[in-house]
């Protein structure tokens, strides 16, 4: 596991958390990608899941609010740019598969809580992406469960 960007063979891709900081616009998270993509030449990559997540809390916010108000209407707006600036990565066969053997040997709590995570992070496999989280334990707990026939997630802690 590293801390930061420090290794420009390998790839990372943007759970929620790092990606809402970059929305926010996050000193310590705006370094971070800058110096990300000065080291790969390129914008870090968001799993589907990311994004469901995102849409999914602005919706919930809209539902919340009986509509959509100016405050969030302009911040879906800025989240639809950022993603616009990434790749995204689908969760395909490979992905599922990853993720099909690591749930079930979470806890019932662990699956309640990290379901997205472990989506996530599936995803990221599947494509030979690491993780840039905030949230370290919860990546090294899915981490443990990754089958053999896969390297070991690379997780980075951007926060």
């Amino acid at each position: 596991m590293s801390i930061g960007p420090t290794d420009p063979d390998v790839f990372v891709a943007l759970e929620n958390d790092v990606l809402n900081d970059w929305r926010f616009r996050k000193p310590a998270t705006l370094k971070a990608i800058n110096e990300y993509i000065g080291l790969v030449k390129a914008t870090p990559a968001l799993p589907s899941t990311t994004i469901f997540e995102m849409v999914h809390g602005f919706e919930k916010a809209v539902v919340k609010a009986c509509g959509v108000n100016e405050r969030l209407r302009r911040d879906r707006e800025h989240a639809q740019e950022l993603i616009k600036e990434c790749s995204v990565l689908s969760f395909n066969q490979e992905a599922a598969e990853i993720a099909g053997y690591i749930f079930p040997r979470l806890s019932k709590s662990e699956r309640n809580r990290l379901w997205t995570d472990v989506l996530i992070a599936a995803t990221a496999l599947a494509h030979e992406y690491g993780i840039a989280t905030r949230n370290r334990s919860d990546f090294e707990l899915i981490a443990q469960h990754i089958t053999a026939n896969y390297p070991p997630l690379r997780i980075e802690v951007w926060k």
